[in-house]
């Protein structure tokens, strides 16, 4: 198990919106699929009948919308709970950015943003065009390194990122940390946003392929902040002057606000070094190059329109939302203004009462995985005391908080975008710049999180739809975004939200389970013994086998040891899902209607269509080599070919593809 622990934490303290669905930015709008008004949640328009539900229930479940739904290179991947919720989502959004405020004075600020991004003006050229001079003036080493205290203050983080972190070894405090910081560099990309800058095609050529360059020489020697022995570095500002005295570090960090005698914790000595040498080697052309580049990087969801074909050569990770104005000042909103935003989302469009159901439901989940552990008897007696017991100390983060965290009074004007984002980040700096000298509670939502919107506190990105676990406060959070159609319903059946809510927050929740190295507030405290690693890799191996049978195109395998983390909390969520509407529901689980229908079968259609996808080859390809989680497909096949009660549901024969025999069922969770 222990060489899947670093995947596992990187999803855990570093969110991404993998499983919630909005993991890339949609080209453009689509119309929403048709759902058949048949009041059992199923789309019949998706399905497929002529493929039989035991030899492949994705296909029949979701053949019907691949067909009609085809993925094109413009269009690589076409998802249909992502159509649902998007449509849902873009209804609820135009009517909070789009209704009379009635002297709500935050709603009021978040739609002056919202309509400032939509209109943009020639000061926004010129706003960036200032600093692009300012950048081009630096004459000096000492000029580069006072531009980069200032380009800081407003969260370009062009050499190294510094701010408050969780202290490892006092979990009720913050410490400074210094971190690497803006490691991306394609000198393609590079070389086309420097032209529209306004660069000469040779030099942004010859700017681009320093900048790849140094950023290569860079980022090979950071320390991830999970490998906690490498990542304990305390320093002085005494001890950090020598380490890179290139740098001037008493001053970046009077200006970031650090408290004098304070140590502060370098995640990654080497690196600290490397940049020493890195800025004194450098040439003054190739360092104001590497600003140009980060200060350009960072702003990419808020640039000038001028700058959108080269922003188009990004790729789909790093890329804005371009072809969408709403989507994109939406994004930017999100970015700017991110508590605003979900605060009054939360409570204008989500609503208490669906809060508290979902958190219902998710308790009902917890109950189900305590209840398996105990039962799990491949881990040992003390393993599975002390992982049930961190389970129940989870702190489940469902929805929205009850207590905010605070938000600027900066000016908001119709005119001023780029101001406004400025401002706004600026605020956000000195948030984070302060968090060094604050108290730490690890039931607030202010950890660090980073969807491909762009990387903000938790509490600030609600409006993504999104669940992750946050290893480092042993956290479960399940933002207000994901609790809206179709993902749940608080009026719909028990077996729908089961299926779709319910099988991510258990998903979510296995990821919790396998983060044995940390305790139940989050410290560094392994749970597990030599033995437990062994046996849950016996367990695992059975996982990773029916994965690498697994064929995507022809010649094309999946790799079952690097999605092992995310198949297995797939096959352990979803049983556990199931395992929680049964204890609801009893003997109604199995139970056909008027209409021959189960709740248990309306399960498995549901979560198989939460997974319909279509997608072309190369996305395919593409999706193997580089996401931890496997295709739709595998994730829909995979975990329900596993499960008994599948095969009850749909009468399938011994020998049908959906039904393994028991020998081969894999169960790890």
């Amino acid at each position: 198990m222990r060489r899947f622990v670093k995947w596992i934490v990187a999803a855990a303290g570093v969110a991404m919106a993998a499983d919630a669905g909005l993991s890339v930015p949609t080209p453009e709008r689509a119309a929403p699929p048709r759902l058949l008004p048949t009041g059992d949640g199923i789309d019949r328009s998706a399905l497929d009948m002529g493929t039989d539900p035991c030899t492949n229930f994705y296909r029949h479940a979701c053949g019907g919308f691949i067909a009609s739904h085809p993925a094109t290179a413009e269009h690589p991947l076409i998802a249909l709970a992502d159509l649902q919720a998007n449509s849902d989502f873009d209804r609820s959004l135009t009517r909070l950015l789009g209704e009379p405020a009635r002297g709500d004075r935050e709603l009021e600020r978040l739609q002056r943003f919202y309509q400032s991004c939509r209109q943009g003006t020639a000061g926004d050229e010129a706003l960036l065009r200032r600093w692009l001079i300012r950048i081009d003036s630096a004459k000096s080493r000492s000029d580069i390194r006072a531009l980069t205290r200032d380009l800081a203050a407003i969260g370009v983080d062009a050499f190294v990122n510094y701010g408050g972190r969780p202290d490892r070894n006092r979990l009720d405090r913050n410490r400074g940390e210094i971190h690497p910081g803006m490691l991306w560099a394609q000198p393609e990309a590079v070389a086309a946003v420097f032209r529209a800058s306004g660069r000469p095609e040779a030099v942004a050529a010859r700017e681009a392929a320093a900048v790849a360059d140094l950023t290569q020489r860079l980022v090979k020697l950071r320390n991830e902040r999970w490998e906690a022995a490498k990542a304990e570095n305390p320093r002085t500002i005494a001890q950090l002057q020598a380490m890179d005295p290139a740098f001037d570090w008493p001053a970046y960090l009077r200006a970031a606000g650090a408290r004098p005698g304070k140590a502060i914790n370098v995640t990654s000595p080497a690196y600290l070094r490397a940049l020493d040498k890195e800025f004194r080697s450098r040439t003054l052309p190739e360092l104001r190059a590497y600003l140009r580049w980060a200060f350009l990087f960072s702003l990419r969801g808020e640039l000038p329109r001028s700058y959108d074909a080269a922003l188009a050569q990004l790729p789909l990770n790093w890329r804005p939302q371009l072809a969408d104005e709403d989507r994109r000042c939406r994004d930017a909103a999100v970015r700017a203004m991110g508590v605003e935003f979900s605060r009054q989302y939360s409570q204008r469009v989500l609503g208490v009462p669906a809060r508290d159901a979902a958190r219902r439901l998710s308790e009902t989940i917890r109950a189900e995985i305590i209840r398996s552990i105990g039962e799990a008897e491949w881990l040992s007696p003390k393993a599975r005391a002390a992982t049930a017991d961190k389970l129940r100390h989870t702190d489940l983060k469902v929805g929205f908080p009850d207590l905010w965290p605070a938000t600027g009074q900066y000016p908001v004007s119709r005119e001023h975008f780029l101001a406004n984002v400025l401002a706004s980040r600026r605020f956000e700096q000195q948030r984070e710049w302060a968090r060094a000298a604050q108290p730490r509670s690890r039931t607030a939502w202010e950890m660090k999180v980073s969807p491909w919107v762009g990387e903000g506190m938790a509490a600030a990105r609600l409006v993504i739809p999104n669940g992750f676990p946050d290893a480092f406060s042993n956290s479960l959070i399940m933002t207000a975004a994901f609790l809206s159609a179709p993902r749940f319903d608080a009026s719909a059946h028990d077996e729908l939200n089961y299926a779709t809510y319910g099988s991510v927050f258990a998903h979510e929740f296995v990821h919790v389970a396998q983060l044995h190295m940390f305790g139940p507030a989050g410290e560094d405290a392994e749970l597990w013994g030599p033995q437990d690693d062994k046996a849950a890799d016996a367990r695992g191996q059975c996982v990773i086998d029916q994965a690498n049978a697994y064929q995507v195109l022809p010649g094309v395998h999946l790799a079952g040891s690097d999605e092992f983390p995310e198949n297995v909390a797939d096959y352990g969520g979803l049983r556990l899902a199931y395992e929680a509407l049964k204890r609801s529901l009893g003997d109604k689980v199995e139970r056909r209607d008027a209409l021959n229908s189960s709740p248990a079968q309306r399960f498995f259609y549901r979560y198989a269509q939460s997974h319909c996808t279509s997608q072309t080859d190369a996305s395919l390809r593409d999706a193997v080599a580089n996401d931890g989680h496997a295709p739709a497909e595998f994730r829909v096949n995979g975990p329900l070919s596993n499960m008994p009660e599948f095969r009850r549901a749909f009468n399938c024969p011994a020998q049908a593809p959906m039904a393994r025999p028991a020998a081969q069922q894999c169960r790890v969770w």
